[in-house]
């Protein structure tokens, strides 16, 4: 019997964003700064969209029982590959963006890939 051992690669669904927050409990401190929560499976993933100093950086969390390793990649909008960052141990990234834009997260997991969509730096 031949297995496949292509990854599975889902799509995260969107459970919060931070923009659609009632403005007494949004975070006014940086325009065009947002945090959202993403889940496919068991799998979480925390981003937020932070600036440092005028540098725009993603900086995200992915809580999953098993993680072992993985790897975020930033992608650009036609599917080129921009930024690829280790997880860290907690499950802990950084992404610097390069510009304003319309980018698409890939996170890899080992046999399981998820993709973020549209996700915008203004």
């Amino acid at each position: 019997m031949i297995t496949d051992k292509t990854p599975t690669r889902r799509e995260a669904i969107l459970v919060m964003d931070s923009r659609n927050a009632l403005s007494a409990v949004r975070n006014h401190g940086l325009g065009g700064s947002w945090s959202r929560l993403y889940r496919v499976d068991n799998h979480y993933l925390d981003l937020s969209l932070k600036l440092e100093g005028t540098e725009p950086i993603l900086i995200g969390k992915l809580v999953t029982p098993t993680l072992s390793s993985g790897l975020a990649r930033l992608m650009a909008s036609d599917g080129g590959l921009l930024q690829e960052v280790e997880l860290g141990a907690s499950g802990m990234f950084r992404l610097p963006v390069p510009t304003t834009g319309v980018y698409h997260l890939e996170m890899n997991l080992g046999e399981q890939q998820f993709v973020v969509r549209s996700v915008d730096v203004y």
